[in-house]
């Protein structure tokens, strides 16, 4: 571990969403509960569930070359009340695999290869696979302050998904930092002490998963913009609690037939969308989410 340099651990924990000023994420495990929401139909009613976990560790340092691996995986529940004909569980199994190649101490680049396997699992399909990845180049401009331009590009099941990104991490003061991959996720950090910190937080999910059995390969959506307030602790050495409170807006969980897609999507702007939705439609609600965290840290790359 300690022969992962500072910049490329950095750059690999922003792309991985689990960015951390000066800690690398060897290992978390979450939790996410959306109770009671409420659909368009006033007959139907849900509870939200959400686990998810990843395991991160280096493969190869060598010079201004590093490799990392990772697995990462999650099961999203939706139980209906009453009951619907749509499965009530969904899966994702995949690996991350990561390579950055340092220019010189403020220039870098990284590309992370991102496939996975979603679907409910009830029979195995191959269909169910998505191979998606994500590029960058970074610009270290201070002690303080970096950023980077790439793009993150996923073969969705409704079609070609691609999102443009601008990054940055910046460092206002000692107290203060503002990180993120636009338009993705954010983070606006305030730490309270050594071992608290709390700030505000979003991401905007697009994920899709394939219903096979019965439904022929269909496909359901997990959409949503998440905002939430969260608080950080340290609990003991390299364990980290984080708690979060949030409210899902434009949430859709959407089931589409397996040939019913759009021609393209960028960013949150699709392109040729007529399809049909065969479910019942969401509305927007509550969650609270923990995530468990195991961090060491980062060497100094002085």
């Amino acid at each position: 571990m300690k022969h992962i340099n500072l910049l490329a651990a950095i750059i690999i924990i922003i792309s991985l969403n689990s960015f951390s000023q000066d800690k690398f994420t060897v290992a978390d495990i979450g939790y996410m509960i959306s109770p009671a929401n409420k659909y368009e139909n006033p007959d139907v009613s849900s509870n939200i569930g959400y686990l998810s976990g990843t395991l991160n560790f280096p493969v190869f340092s060598k010079g201004n070359t590093t490799f990392l691996a990772g697995f990462r995986g999650n099961m999203w529940t939706v139980n209906y009340e009453p009951e619907q004909i749509w499965p009530t569980k969904y899966y994702s199994l995949g690996l991350t695999l990561t390579y950055n190649q340092k220019f010189n101490k403020n220039n870098s680049f990284l590309f992370v290869l991102l496939p996975r396997y979603n679907s409910d699992l009830r029979f195995l399909s191959p269909n169910a696979w998505q191979l998606g990845f994500m590029s960058y180049y970074i610009k270290r401009t201070s002690e303080k302050f970096l950023w980077k331009a790439g793009v993150y590009v996923n073969t969705e099941f409704f079609g070609l998904f691609v999102v443009p990104v601008f990054g940055l991490d910046w460092n206002l003061n000692n107290r203060f930092s503002i990180s993120g991959d636009l338009p993705i996720w954010a983070k606006i950090n305030y730490q309270i002490s050594k071992k608290v910190s709390t700030g505000i937080y979003y991401i905007a999910l697009v994920s899709t998963y394939r219903i096979t059995g019965d439904f022929n390969d269909d496909y359901t959506s997990r959409y949503a913009i998440e905002p939430c307030l969260f608080v950080d602790v340290n609990i003991a050495k390299n364990i980290y609690l984080r708690g979060k409170v949030g409210y899902a807006i434009d949430r859709k969980y959407p089931v589409y037939a397996k040939e019913d897609k759009i021609d393209w999507q960028l960013s949150m702007i699709k392109f040729g969308d007529d399809r049909t939705q065969l479910n019942p439609i969401i509305n927007n609600g509550l969650f609270i989410e923990f995530t468990l965290s195991y961090k060491v840290d980062i060497p100094s790359d002085k």
